[in-house]
């Protein structure tokens, strides 16, 4: 099969991670469709050794407080991984499960994230009673309350309508479960524990609490047993409507926007297919979404909001910027704080239905924001090592630069995205390098003070164009 285009290869790396340098983009088109998909979806087979090193010595999580090191901690692996893929996924499903610290202890968090990045191409059934059994979970719904003779219906609640199929079928509408479902899954939960092993840090065990849980039968979807959690979860697991509600939640995250149109619905039975067939693999699942020729459609292209995840980290990996995280004690803390102004306080989403994506990034505060970090990101001049957080250096930038001004700007627009710029845009950038301080024309030349200025101008300008806030 013939090779991917370079469009084609930056489309993917901007959705299966957060964005590509030249040399990654260039790198995934001598590959076909199949074999540049492969290359990311089986990120275990890349060394991340260099990571994992950085973050034991500058951010090791054996010396979190209970403040931003957490936070930091997983940002800085968005950025400085060399399995992006796997970081995009861990995303997905801490929106989907959304848990917060503002509940939930750091520790807890700390370990259902490594839990969520440990099983996020698992089966579902695998990583759903991963989740069910977390101690971050069992917290935040109240798990840990729910007991013999006093069922907390938190999680059962939640476990249907937000985490596996929800209210209503995605593509017949009819109703997925009734009350008593919720009350008797909550019966087959109660007792459910974890506790700490051996007063050793971020080490838990679950277990059931043989007193407190409620062993008669129970009446679930119609059908009656003496069900427990687990066989709840298989129950879930194993229903259509929870393939469909999975497949339309997935592939909103990662490809465009669903519709009820026939041809939508039809598009959603295509992958709980795949989902059915493959024994609820969410690796053949999201492999099969890849491939397809619904990813790389016009309509996939540009379609989705960056998250400020993606704007951010996407800005950082896409210019190849030098990024120093700092430490635990002289941290890039700011940059958790600037994606908190973006109205994305990782680990710690408003509610259990997590952030509301693509338009719902999108305020007057938060684009204000997003110019801010383009701002603050751009007037870092050739930084030295020691400087925290992001840069991107003069002779970077002139490496990208062109005699001609509008060649210059076609070349940043495509290291940027590529941004689809229309002619007027496209020229009236090219005008901006050609214009000098007191708004005169001038004759646009790379030098020392045009690369300083014009082109640390232009890619300000770029990072705050509608365009560049398209994923």
């Amino acid at each position: 099969m013939a090779a991917i285009t370079y469009d084609q290869a930056a489309h993917l790396l901007r959705r299966m991670g957060f964005g590509g340098s030249p040399d990654e983009i260039s790198n995934l088109t001598r590959r076909s469709r199949e074999a540049a998909v492969d290359r990311l979806l089986n990120f275990e087979q890349v060394d991340n050794q260099e990571l994992e090193d950085t973050l034991n010595k500058s951010l090791n999580p054996k010396k979190f407080t209970p403040r931003d090191d957490l936070q930091l901690w997983w940002i800085v692996r968005m950025i400085l991984t060399q399995r992006p893929f796997e970081e995009k996924m861990t995303l997905f499903w801490h929106n989907h499960f959304a848990t917060a610290l503002d509940k939930v202890p750091y520790p807890l968090m700390y370990v259902q994230n490594q839990m969520l990045r440990q099983n996020s191409l698992e089966r579902f059934d695998t990583l759903l009673l991963n989740v069910a059994q977390d101690p971050g979970m069992l917290v935040y719904l109240d798990g840990v309350t729910n007991k013999l003779g006093h069922a907390n219906e938190n999680f059962g609640r939640e476990l249907e309508e937000l985490f596996t199929m929800g209210i209503n079928d995605v593509v017949t509408g009819q109703p997925n479960y009734t009350e008593r479902d919720v009350k008797e899954i909550a019966r087959a939960f109660t007792g459910w524990q974890f506790k700490e092993r051996g007063h050793k840090p971020y080490k838990y065990t679950f277990f059931i609490q043989a007193d407190q849980h409620d062993n008669a039968a129970k009446t679930i979807y119609g059908q009656t047993a003496n069900f427990g959690g687990e066989d709840v979860i298989s129950l879930i697991s194993a229903r259509r409507s929870t393939a469909r509600f999975l497949v339309k939640k997935i592939f909103e995250f990662f490809v465009y926007p669903l519709t009820n149109s026939s041809e939508d619905h039809a598009t959603v039975e295509k992958f709980a297919d795949v989902y059915v067939n493959n024994n609820h693999s969410i690796k053949s699942l999201v492999g099969a979404i890849f491939l397809s020729d619904e990813f790389f459609s016009d309509r996939a292209q540009f379609a989705l909001v960056k998250s400020p995840a993606e704007l951010i980290v996407g800005t950082l990996r896409m210019l190849s910027a030098r990024y120093n995280p700092g430490s635990l004690e002289y941290g890039d803390f700011d940059l958790y704080n600037q994606f908190k102004r973006m109205g994305f306080d990782i680990l710690n989403p408003f509610d259990v239905s997590g952030w509301k994506l693509n338009l719902g990034w999108l305020s007057t505060a938060t684009v204000l924001e997003r110019y801010n970090f383009a701002t603050n990101f751009i007037e870092t001049r050739d930084a030295d090592k020691h400087t925290l957080g992001g840069s991107i250096t003069n002779d970077q930038l002139r490496s990208y630069a062109d005699a001609n001004a509008t060649t210059t700007v076609r070349n940043f627009a495509r290291l940027l995205g590529p941004l689809n710029l229309d002619p007027q845009t496209i020229n009236a950038l090219a005008d901006y390098l050609q214009t000098d301080d007191d708004g005169h024309r001038m004759t646009w030349s790379i030098n020392d003070d045009s690369v300083n200025k014009n082109l640390r101008g232009l890619v300000f300008l770029l990072m705050c164009s509608p365009e560049y806030q398209m994923n």
